[in-house]
């Protein structure tokens, strides 16, 4: 299990650690003012980062524009922080500014001389974006240093990818080992979520109104020299789901983690698993497995799980658009009943069509 990196805003109290650390010089008076001037800089913040209750690193984040759109990044190691370590806290680092803070890009600069650095951040999935010459002041004089650089969709621990269908896209997060949400979105619809709107900006998937474009042109294709650069969970849910649109797919081998919801909304969610493709079962039928078959008891739950079924994180995998009312109604989709009539209409087609490959 790989240690676990905490990330806290710097404090005048570490004064006398740091130096002890070896992270600041000078008097403990001196180092106060230091944290004094990077603890309130408008232009950026310092962070800590720290394993076990000890500090191994200082990193300081300078943003220059306001928007907030990329950061700098400078690394402080301490003298025992490890290969290990260091790329721990590169690795939680690049949380914090993509997931926390939403940067869309950010920048480190590393000498030629620190091949040990140089390997934790290509590691990490940075690429040099260029050579600055004589950037890094020695004792005998200057030395160029590279400059290494990420941005959000390129990030590897986490990211999201586009699917496009009929109705309009389908936005899947996730990182190597599971995926936690699908979301469907109309063409056109405007996301307001930071990380997500950073990558599908950067990705040229916007309209001029911050809207979602139409597939027209294959914007949302991706090739197979594409989907590597995707965490591997996720570029499998691209795949599967790309297949399911193109009704070449009827079931999902997908590892799907919740990562929100509460235990009574875990078990509506898990329970929608049991509805097969091209079927539909009703918010109180899905009450009555719940309650082993307890009609009174189902029926007291059945809001509560319309209520869950509406706050399915991960849509059409987790397949809560197979829930119905009672009477038959297409009724409660979070992503639009147009969308819902679709996915439905979808699969009733293809589960009395042949599919043109096996299911999943």
């Amino acid at each position: 299990m790989a240690d676990i990196i905490d990330l806290r805003k710097i404090r005048i109290a570490d004064s006398s650690e740091l130096r002890k650390r070896g992270l600041m010089e000078g008097t403990i008076k001196l180092i106060e003012d230091d944290i004094r001037a990077l603890g309130t800089g408008s232009q950026g913040e310092a962070l800590l980062a720290v394993k076990d209750g000890v500090i191994y690193a200082l990193v300081k984040l300078f943003r220059p524009d306001r928007k907030m759109c990329r950061a700098h990044i400078d690394f402080v190691f301490t003298n025992d922080a490890n290969a290990d370590t260091q790329s721990g806290i590169v690795d939680e680092v690049l949380r914090y500014c993509f997931l926390e803070e939403y940067y869309h890009k950010v920048t480190v600069i590393c000498n030629h001389g620190n091949e040990g650095l140089e390997r934790i951040l290509t590691g990490a999935g940075f690429m040099q974006e260029a050579v600055l010459r004589d950037e890094v002041r020695l004792k005998n004089g200057f030395e160029d240093a590279g400059l290494y650089a990420m941005l959000s969709y390129e990030y590897p621990k986490y990211n999201i990818c586009f699917v496009p269908f009929e109705r309009g896209v389908a936005m899947v997060s996730g990182g190597a080992d599971y995926v936690d949400s699908i979301k469907l979105f109309h063409y056109g619809q405007e996301i307001t979520e930071p990380f997500a709107k950073n990558i599908a900006s950067g990705l040229g998937l916007l309209d001029g109104n911050g809207g979602l474009l139409r597939n027209d042109d294959g914007i949302y294709n991706l090739e197979s020299e594409q989907l590597k650069y995707l965490p591997d969970e996720l570029a499998k849910a691209y795949v599967e789901l790309r297949e399911y649109f193109d009704s070449m797919r009827a079931g999902f081998d997908i590892n799907v983690r919740f990562t929100t919801g509460t235990p009574f909304q875990k078990k509506v969610w898990n329970a929608l698993n049991s509805i097969p493709y091209g079927g539909t079962e009703s918010y109180e039928d899905i009450a009555l497995m719940l309650t082993d078959g307890n009609l009174p008891e189902a029926r007291k739950i059945t809001r509560a799980v319309g209520a869950a079924c509406s706050d399915n994180p991960v849509a059409v995998v987790v397949p809560c658009h197979r829930v119905i009312g009672k009477d038959g109604s297409i009724v409660g989709y979070s992503a639009g009943i147009d969308i819902k009539d679709y996915l439905l209409l979808h699969e009733s087609f293809t589960a009395v069509t042949p599919l043109i490959s096996k299911e999943g």
